[in-house]
């Protein structure tokens, strides 16, 4: 039976020796390190999540909006050559009105809606919170929740758009009664608070006959950035291009550069307690010194003992890891659910309403190999220690 067979059955039977209160001190310190690491990269990845998914719902995954007026065919008839790539379009016309409501009123961006695919609209279904889809020929309009709260509007209200148009330097003014079929949360506290959506032909009634542009949704979302430069240099003198991730550009960069910094910052309690480790271990070492003697006059090899520290190191790392990374994996998934039902932190202060749970398996690999990393590191010195222990000077001094 060799040393290392020995040392295991004496972990499995005498694991008070293997794990003194000083060594369960570390292992919580850092248990609660890697679940402070995970429970941040987590929240920052669900909420990028979050507000992808709310670009995506909002604008497609490619926008392509007029920059002088054309028809749909014409449109259409150029995106014909990606046909195989799109999966859904969505022609749209936008405008600028205002809702009036029991003298109540507020300028509202305005998106008309193509009436034959009202009832498919996947992402309107997902975001409708009260009432009903838009119906073909009806007027009646979608509002966000907040603007409804402004305006208090509830399903069934009577509501007047007004428009005003300029052509040739003549300002018309044009305004019809609305019926509010439904509110909406489009995930973000300024879309909900000034947006509308009604159908293209009660558009039409308010004057505005050419379409503002199509949203696409691809078939592939990796295809986005390749797809959108081909279609603005194609379409660069009639067209504004843009993918959904330059539409809010600095806001992911600050998402991404807030994620680094949290990362590095952090990573200071794990090597906080790390140090706690080594001390631990340094004091195992003393304890243990009539012990490591004894082995060594027994004629077991220093590297042995160097060994056994290294390994009492690891195994703390890898337990404190595990657990640190469960343990925020679980109170982070308790957070997002909690916010996502009771809306603790307000909208208004991190722009999005919902955060999309999102854990990302490279980000949990990175944290436990550099936690665990870290701790071997730092079970160095004192395995190096019990190495160099002095058997006569030792034996003497006992």
């Amino acid at each position: 039976m060799n040393f290392y067979t020995l040392w295991l059955k004496r972990i499995l039977f005498s694991p008070q020796t293997f794990f003194p209160f000083s060594s369960l001190f570390s292992l919580f310190g850092l248990i609660l390190a890697v679940a402070s690491l995970t429970i941040a990269l987590l929240v920052v990845n669900s909420f990028s999540t979050g507000l992808e998914l709310i670009l995506i719902d909002r604008q497609g995954h490619i926008l392509i909006q007029n920059k002088k007026e054309s028809s749909r065919e014409e449109l259409w008839e150029e995106l014909s050559f990606y046909e195989d790539q799109i999966q859904n379009t969505l022609f749209f016309l936008s405008f600028e009105a205002l809702i009036v409501k029991d003298k109540k009123f507020k300028g509202v961006l305005f998106e008309a809606l193509e009436d034959e695919k009202l009832k498919d609209l996947t992402f309107l279904k997902k975001r409708l919170r009260e009432g009903f889809l838009l119906e073909e020929g009806e007027n009646s309009i979608l509002v966000g929740s907040e603007l409804s709260q402004i305006l208090n509007l509830s399903i069934g209200s009577k509501v007047s758009v007004i428009s005003t148009q300029s052509k040739d330097l003549i300002f018309s003014r044009k305004h019809l009664e609305f019926q509010v079929a439904g509110i909406i949360d489009l995930g973000r506290h300024d879309f909900n608070s000034s947006f509308a959506f009604m159908s293209l032909s009660s558009a039409q009634k308010l004057g505005f006959e050419k379409i503002s542009g199509v949203k696409l949704w691809l078939k592939d979302k990796k295809q986005t950035v390749t797809l959108s430069q081909q279609l603005s240099q194609n379409l660069f003198d009639s067209h504004f291009v843009q993918s959904w991730k330059s539409a809010d550009p600095s806001f992911f960069e600050i998402i991404q550069s807030d994620k680094k910094i949290i990362f590095f910052v952090l990573i200071i309690l794990i090597i906080s307690a790390g140090f706690n480790v080594s001390s631990s271990l340094f004091v195992q070492v003393f304890k243990r010194t009539k012990e490591i003697n004894l082995l060594k006059s027994l004629g077991l090899e220093k590297n042995h003992i160097r060994n056994l520290f290294l390994l009492n190191g690891l195994i703390l790392g890898i337990i404190g890891s595990l657990l640190g990374l469960f343990l925020g994996l679980f109170i982070c998934y308790l957070l997002i659910f909690i916010q996502n039902k009771w809306h603790i932190i307000p909208a208004q202060t991190y722009e999005i309403n919902e955060i999309v749970w999102n854990w990302n398996p490279f980000d949990l690999l990175l944290i436990f190999s550099i936690s665990l990393g870290i701790i071997v590191l730092s079970s160095l010195l004192p395995a190096r220690r019990a190495y160099k222990i002095n058997i006569k000077r030792a034996l003497n001094y006992d």
